[in-house]
């Protein structure tokens, strides 16, 4: 049986037009649910935005999650926290 689990994910991703679109299809597109989501630009730098979500799932899927999150090409850094 695996265990799924609430987990926090920090991304910061370029201020341009379509990238939320894209994190986000990035769940849609492989069945994962995100549970909350919250965007605000970055203080120190007003070009990057760090997204705050939260979604469940077993080890596995959040391994892939970040994966996945670091080859789209305007993610800066994922982790999660």
């Amino acid at each position: 049986m695996k265990n799924n689990e609430n987990f926090t994910m920090s991304v910061v991703l370029k201020n341009k037009f379509g990238t939320l679109m894209r994190v986000t299809s990035l769940f849609s597109k492989r069945g994962y649910n995100i549970n909350t989501l919250h965007v605000a630009p970055l203080v120190e730098n007003n070009e990057y935005s760090r997204i705050i979500l939260t979604s469940n799932g077993d080890q596995n899927i959040k391994e892939q999650i970040l994966r996945q999150l670091e080859k789209l090409v305007d993610v800066r850094e994922a982790k999660i926290i």
